[in-house]
């Protein structure tokens, strides 16, 4: 039995087809960047086209997983593929770089909602053994979306600007929905204290991720204000999750042994795997001069990569735990990212650096896929929905707080260097406009030491992964000399 049998076809094709919009949506509005600055204006706020989303996705999926615990997955996956749809329009309708933001808060809600339904329908409808197939499956529609979305991106911008980049969604978005409206698990019975939602605690959880966001992407003194704000609204959740009986996440989903490295090595490993590289786009049109095509086919390697290794990763967890596949990714993620840091500084062919970039992806692919398989592995049915719901909770902060960061370092380097960073929008604009060397030189070198940034975070998930392997079983486990002989 498969996941295309005729007991899982639906839900699957369900499952892949509200995937293939989520990913397009992602991969297209990297790829738009470069547009959508010189369209709008107001350079500086580029990254908040990306890390909004993201922070937004990351909050949704947090508060989505009680509410598929109680009420099922399939009533939450037709609200959020609805509500996508809305924020689509209002994307596509934005006529200000602010209101583009707003809308992209909505598309993040959204999205978190589709996400933590998929995640959840996988360990709730699937067998065990089908489990690292279906997590392949989705891997492999991200990767066919990170090569058809950059070219579909390329041609509605050449022809009908960045702003069809949204509209194109909404279809999209009908079709996703139609398919999957019947076919996703229903609700389970819960006792009344079990539906309570738990919106204070889902509130102090966002003023601490939003913090902790702004001083990432501080360059100023602004950003210790807002870490004291984070750490202080950490405090706050700490002291209610331990008294409120059905907190929106609970501590010990995030600090036990059993699920606390599996957190730490995917979070660190899309963060440093991705944060620099959702500027890719940019980079290449304003200091290497490639063209607008070039620039958004650019980010389909690092998701080859990703989709390839979420394949074969799966395959491997059917001869070695998955922990040693995840800590394998680690080593390859790293490998990746001081490679990609060193032909960036040495200005080496892009061929050379977009190579680096699949090696990066696979090591991301590796390990998100072993993670997620030893996960629900260890998660009971009960809690499903809120294990699965915390941990792509702190994968999407990965994905935004490395973009926070890496932007956050780009731009300070051009603001330190040439003053004006929206002396940048010049290079985003016509082909044929002249370019400004200091400018030039000034985003080559804010995106190498963007990309030094987050290799940081690879160094960390190495560690992390190792310390996994040694409770790949839920618990420590002894030092050889301390094994009984």
């Amino acid at each position: 039995m498969g996941i295309l049998s005729v007991q899982h076809r639906r839900l699957t094709i369900s499952l892949l087809a509200a995937t293939a919009l989520i990913s397009y949506s992602n991969l297209s509005v990297s790829a738009g960047l470069p547009s959508i600055g010189d369209d709008l204006g107001n350079v500086a706020l580029l990254p908040w086209v990306i890390t909004v989303e993201l922070l937004a996705a990351a909050i949704a999926v947090l508060g989505i997983g009680p509410i598929v615990d109680s009420h099922g997955v399939q009533r939450v996956f037709r609200i959020a593929m609805i509500a996508f749809i809305a924020a689509s329009v209002a994307c596509a309708a934005a006529p200000t770089m602010a209101l583009l933001i707003a809308g992209r808060i909505g598309q993040g809600v959204a999205a978190g909602g589709v996400l933590g339904s998929a995640i959840s329908s996988i360990g709730l409808a699937y067998e065990e053994s089908l489990r690292p197939r279906a997590y392949a499956a989705i891997s492999a529609v991200w990767g066919v979306m990170g090569i058809g979305g950059p070219a579909v991106a390329a041609g509605l911008i050449s022809v009908l600007g960045w702003r069809s980049l949204f509209t194109v969604s909404v279809p999209v978005g009908v079709i996703a929905t139609t398919i999957g409206w019947n076919h996703l698990p229903g609700s389970r019975t819960e006792t009344a204290a079990e539906r309570s939602f738990d919106r204070q605690g889902l509130g102090v959880v966002a003023v601490v991720t939003t913090g902790l966001l702004l001083a990432a992407s501080s360059g100023s003194a602004w950003g210790w204000l807002w870490l004291s704000v984070a750490l202080a609204s950490g405090a706050v959740y700490v002291r209610h999750a331990r008294t409120h009986p059905h907190p929106v996440v609970r501590l010990n989903h995030l600090t036990s042994v059993r699920w606390r490295y599996l957190h730490i090595t995917s979070t660190m490993a899309v963060a440093g795997g991705t944060g620099a590289t959702a500027f890719l786009p940019v980079y290449l049109r304003g200091a290497r001069g490639a063209s607008e095509g070039q620039a958004a086919f650019s980010v389909l390697f690092l998701v080859i990569g990703w989709s390839i290794a979420a394949f074969v990763a799966s395959k491997a967890q059917e001869r070695f735990h998955a922990a040693f596949v995840v800590q394998t990714g680690s080593v390859i993620l790293f490998t990746g990212a001081v490679a990609a840091t060193a032909v960036a500084a040495l200005e080496w062919p892009v061929a050379v650096l977009l190579a680096a970039l699949f090696v990066m992806g696979s090591g991301v692919g590796t390990i998100t896929t072993g993670g997620l398989t030893l996960l629900q592995r260890r998660a009971s049915a009960q809690e499903m929905g809120r294990v699965s719901s915390a941990h792509q909770f702190l994968r999407s902060l990965g994905f935004a707080y490395g973009a926070a960061v890496g932007g956050a370092v780009l731009f300070f380097v051009v603001s330190n260097q040439i003053g004006d960073v929206e002396a940048i929008r010049d290079l985003l604009s016509d082909e044929d406009a002249a370019l400004n060397d200091a400018a030039v030189a000034a985003l080559q070198n804010g995106f190498v030491w963007a990309l030094a940034a987050t290799a940081i975070f690879t160094a960390i998930a190495v560690v992390s992964a190792y310390r996994l392997v040694r409770t790949r079983d839920g618990y420590v486990n002894p030092t050889p000399a301390a094994r009984p002989v």
